[in-house]
């Protein structure tokens, strides 16, 4: 099964290094002038997502990389376009046009921006608290920790890319009554913090149920490729050119204890 599946990583890993390539382009884009990957944001978050999907296959299995990315697509909407409706969740925000066709309220793109972190960031939880990349071990506490651990890695991306997207470069979204940081309500966060702990406890609650079926051995190797997207959002967020200089500080801190964990996590015995 292993030698039948290994496309996955392969995919994976190609469409990784496509992402990478963005970043490295963009930090050398003063000294030579590479051809970009046509579509901007767009492509690169359906890169991204796509490289979620495959390696989440190859990690767990096709059931539950569907389940999981059902949760997070359909969670993550619900609660988004409850939120611009009603300003209840995450504070009052709209969306502007710079993210494209929208479902209700919501752009279509948001869904796949969900998932494409809330993987990496599964796996990374997992590293830190677990000390191995994928599974949710038996049990209420392990089921809450590790849902916790994982929504408190993932919302700390926020704190990077939202003064990018909802500032005055992209106004992908519109705060209506601002907020202290950067112009975003600290309510957002909250907002944050309760969504992705909801699609995690729903999908780790299922993952205890249902036996995992990766496509291979999940080695150290592998798992690295997860650790790596999360750490190739951050690079693309640090070299984006727009963002604020005090969010180029808080962001490798925010971002970088969780991967630095996870990286001294990562050796063979780490491996499900």
């Amino acid at each position: 099964m292993a030698t039948r599946h290994r496309w996955l990583l392969r995919v994976s890993g190609v469409l990784l290094a496509l992402f990478g390539y963005e970043v490295i382009r963009a930090w050398i884009y003063d000294l030579v002038r590479l051809p970009g990957i046509p579509g901007g944001l767009t492509t690169l978050t359906a890169i991204m997502a796509l490289f979620s999907l495959t390696h989440a296959w190859y990690a767990v299995g096709g059931r539950l990389t569907a389940i999981f990315f059902a949760l997070s697509a359909g969670i993550a909407w619900a609660l988004e376009q409850f939120g611009v409706v009603t300003g209840l969740l995450y504070g009052g925000y709209h969306y502007t046009s710079y993210l494209g066709a929208r479902l209700g309220e919501v752009p279509v793109l948001i869904p796949l921006a969900w998932f494409m972190m809330i993987y990496p960031s599964y796996v990374i939880a997992n590293l830190v608290v677990a000390r191995r990349p994928a599974g949710t071990p038996s049990g209420v506490a392990s089921l809450v920790a590790l849902a916790a651990a994982s929504a408190v890695v993932m919302t700390v991306w926020d704190l990077v890319v939202d003064p990018i997207l909802s500032g005055p470069d992209a106004r992908a979204w519109i705060w209506e009554n601002g907020g202290p940081y950067f112009g975003i309500p600290i309510q957002n966060y909250l907002g944050w913090l309760l969504t992705t702990f909801t699609v995690y406890l729903a999908y780790r609650a299922l993952e205890q149920r249902f036996v995992a079926a990766p496509a291979g051995p999940v080695t150290a190797r592998v798992a690295a490729l997860a650790v790596g997207a999360y750490g190739a959002m951050l690079a693309a967020e640090l070299l984006s050119g727009v963002l604020p200089a005090q969010v180029a500080v808080i962001g490798p801190v925010v971002m970088g204890v969780p991967i630095a964990v996870a990286v001294v996590r990562l050796r063979p015995s780490a491996a499900t």
